[in-house]
């Protein structure tokens, strides 16, 4: 699928498909990761937060892996009706 990052003043957006997460870097280091639908900010699938001072390489190989995590149990078809 196609990947697309945006920057957004401190904060950086991946989009994949009907997926976006949102990485927000934490005041006293570490990193907040929101998983919602694209265009669609309320819907939200899924936080992380890494309370890690790790790179800005390493949350983003985290955020697409968040992007791509499959959930078995649930038909994600109902949430990406826009």
């Amino acid at each position: 699928m196609f990947e697309k990052t945006t920057i957004d003043g401190p904060n950086t957006i991946i989009t994949i498909g009907n997926f976006e997460v949102k990485i927000v870097p934490k005041i006293y280091g570490g990193y907040t990761l929101t998983k919602t639908i694209k265009n669609n900010p309320f819907k939200i699938i899924e936080i992380r937060e890494i309370r890690l001072p790790i790179s800005e390489k390493e949350v983003i190989i985290e955020a697409k892996e968040l992007l791509k995590r499959k959930y078995e149990s649930i038909d994600f078809n109902k949430y990406c009706i826009i």
